[in-house]
């Protein structure tokens, strides 16, 4: 097996296992916000956040961060249904994101940001590694 063969094994699983991980705590922190318990965790303004956020902006964050999830499982399967499952990830990303923008809270602001760039970094690089 060449170096460059090699090479890019490791960047494949590296890549799904980054994409997998990230999605995982993007569930983690879905499932988080159905229990008042699991909000109070939170800072207060990521609190107040989640309590008046529209339920659209909700909606739009489980299908991106389960999509996502799906999607990473897939890349690692290679199957080319990731590609799809990564670009609806980003496209809840960014629907969750409108309400993030006028909260104003940086942090989240950041994050939103970061859901959509590296689902659609996850999404070309599935689209180029189907079998």
């Amino acid at each position: 097996m060449s170096t460059a063969s090699k090479a890019s094994k490791i960047a494949f699983w590296a890549i799904g296992i980054i994409a997998a991980l990230w999605n995982t705590m993007g569930c983690i922190n879905l499932v988080q916000q159905f229990s008042p318990a699991g909000v109070s965790t939170l800072p207060p303004e990521y609190q107040s956040f989640i309590e008046t956020r529209p339920t659209y902006a909700f909606i739009a964050f489980g299908v991106s961060v389960i999509a996502g999830l799906i999607g990473a499982i897939f890349l690692m399967m290679r199957r080319g249904q990731a590609t799809v499952l990564f670009l609806a990830s980003g496209l809840g990303a960014f629907v969750a994101t409108i309400p993030a923008l006028n909260a104003g809270i940086p942090s989240l602001v950041l994050g939103s940001a970061m859901s959509i760039v590296l689902a659609a970094i996850f999404a070309l690089y599935a689209s180029r590694t189907r079998d």
